[in-house]
């Protein structure tokens, strides 16, 4: 077996009686093996390179990060030159896809593998080596997970090759996309056996493997039941399988909740409690899986600084913003469509921004910086211009500016909010050390719901969906179908990264995206009175987004097909 990261480099200006002595500053396979505080060190190394993240790369801190929400048309950027805006309207190759949306992860594969073969012959404590494994095995099926839903069937490295290995042996072929699945499913299911039923922070755990089984079987299920049957099964999964699938995830998602360990994190106050999941994160009980970020490790973000609106930050800000299909998705508090006061944007009818955006869902106001949002105590400005003589003050009680700063009205006319943290008054650029959300319980029970509504299974799919809504105070459904269900989980996961992939699985991304013109909101303020009037508008950027019946799988591009003679291209490429 080859050495884990024994690397003995000859330097012949020492003479050959140096080649007897060991490297002080590298460890053997052999003490693996017998110490688990050092296999716990090598694994420590595969979650720091995994890419919980999305886009976590990049040459601007943390820009890329923004890329899924932006393809997915949840919201856009500030600038047509960012690399998320390109991506959204880049169309695949030969030569591959945008590099925001790529994700090669073959070479921490391998690291998993080789930690899974030293611990098969570890001395140490038989359990902690179970456990270890599952961990590693876990790590694994995130990893083939992010990138099977992007390229489709993957080829399976499952054991560590070695240097010597043959040429049939290093080019391994696509295993199909059901393989690829149940691979996943098989690694995840060591993790609900071995790993530890506590509810650890930072860690995987039996909670985790069966959170993230919910998700991969839920996308294996929609798969089989909406994507058209391919020849060799590279990019298809049997539609026959589909149930199987959807009843993994219900019970997946079911033995989460049912576990109690990762309750929804609840409150009386709704907006409050909701949008606190997402800047406490440690603590909050329903993160059942988390990326840490340690200012004092030196490994921090830049969410705020992108996020925070003019007035609230130092340097760039006011990025993200939401379009007006998007606010549309977001009911008010009684349950009326979230759409119903936008024929008043003609910019002739006054409104009372209270009715337009005070009164809708918990998760909206949670999520956004809107006009007047009183954040750390005083209003966030949007509109375009102040009209008319008075003195009306702000929703805060402060004077009102004629006009909002420039980067908080040039685009969408809303922020994204979620995950700032309000008692940090500007941060630095890139300091941030909120933690990252990978898996919460708010997921499973929609995972549970639609699972539950394919299987037939309509009390259950209601109840599931009723009581994420519960949650906010939002007013229950009496029927339950699956354009709610996909409604619901875009309320609930909204840029949390989740929408592109929906809309990939559910085989729905080319209705959704492909060409569709997209909005923003202009805001004008009266002064008299503080009542508001707005426009629809569209930007110059991110407008053709095109969605080609090709793109639901990406292409392995020209540089991978030339490493590995044995891969089979996707269709169209």
């Amino acid at each position: 077996m080859k050495k884990l990261t024994y690397l003995l480099t000859v330097l012949f200006i020492f003479g050959c009686a140096d080649l007897d002595l060991s490297p002080t500053d590298m460890i053997s396979e052999e003490a693996v093996k017998k110490d688990p505080r050092l296999v716990e060190a090598f694994l420590t190394k595969i979650y720091a390179n995994a890419v919980f993240e999305p886009n976590e790369v990049g040459s601007m801190k943390g820009q890329e990060r923004l890329t899924d929400a932006v393809v997915g048309a949840e919201y856009t950027l500030m600038a047509p030159w960012q690399n998320a805006v390109k991506a959204s309207y880049n169309i695949p190759t030969s030569s591959g896809a945008h590099n925001n949306l790529n994700r090669w992860h073959y070479g921490n594969i391998r690291s998993c593998n080789e930690i899974i073969d030293i611990l098969n012959n570890a001395s140490f404590d038989p359990q902690t080596i179970q456990q270890q494994i599952a961990e590693a095995k876990f790590l694994r099926a995130w990893m083939y997970l992010d990138m099977t839903k992007r390229y489709g069937g993957m080829p399976l490295e499952l054991s560590a090759k070695s240097v010597d290995s043959t040429v049939d042996e290093l080019m391994i072929p696509r295993s199909t996309l059901q393989a690829t699945y149940d691979q996943i499913i098989s690694d995840l299911d060591a993790g609900i056996a071995d790993l530890p039923g506590t509810a650890l922070y930072g860690k995987a755990t039996k909670w985790a493997a069966y959170a993230l089984k919910s998700r991969a079987a839920l996308y294996a299920a929609r798969i089989a039941k909406y994507h058209p049957q391919s020849s060799n099964g590279l990019t298809s999964i049997p539609s026959g399988s589909s149930g199987g699938y959807y009843a993994m995830a219900l019970a997946s998602a079911n033995a989460v909740i049912d576990g109690g360990k990762h309750p929804l994190h609840t409150g009386s106050n709704k907006e409050t409690t909701y949008g606190e999941i997402f800047y406490k994160v440690k603590g909050i009980s329903e993160v059942i899986f988390s990326e840490e970020y340690n200012t004092a490790l030196g490994k921090t973000h830049a969410w705020s600084g992108y996020a925070l609106p003019d007035g609230f930050k130092a340097g760039w800000g006011s990025n993200m913003h939401m379009y007006l299909a998007s606010d549309a998705r977001f009911e008010y508090q009684d349950g009326s469509p979230g759409n119903k006061h936008h024929a008043k944007f003609n910019n002739k009818t006054w409104f009372d921004i209270e009715e337009v955006i005070y009164k809708k869902d918990p998760r909206y106001l949670a999520s956004l910086f809107t006009p007047e949002d009183i954040f750390q105590g005083r209003e966030v400005w949007f509109h375009d211009k102040s009209v008319g003589a008075g003195t009306k003050l702000g929703r805060a009680g402060n004077v009102v500016p004629s006009r909002a700063p420039g980067r908080n009205r040039n685009r969408g006319g809303r922020l994204i909010q979620k995950r700032v943290h309000p008692d940090v008054e500007f941060p630095a650029f890139g300091t941030d050390d909120v933690d990252y959300i990978v898996l919460r319980t708010g997921e499973q029970y929609l995972n549970g719901s639609e699972a539950a509504f394919e299987l037939g299974n309509m009390a259950q799919a209601k109840s599931l969906l009723n009581t994420i809504r519960a949650r906010v105070g939002m007013p229950a459904k009496t029927d339950v179908t699956l354009d709610l269900i996909k409604n619901e989980r875009f309320v609930e996961l909204y840029a949390e990264n989740h929408r592109y992939w929906d809309l990939r699985t559910w085989r729905d991304a080319q209705a959704e995206l492909h060409l569709v013109t997209k909005f923003g909101s202009k805001w004008y303020r009266r002064r008299s009175d503080g009542m508001y009037k707005a426009k629809k508008w569209k930007w110059n950027f991110s407008q053709n987004t095109p969605f080609l019946p090709k793109m639901y799988w990406l292409p392995y591009g020209t540089n991978r097909m030339a490493q590995n003679p044995n891969l089979i291209e996707n269709p169209g490429y």
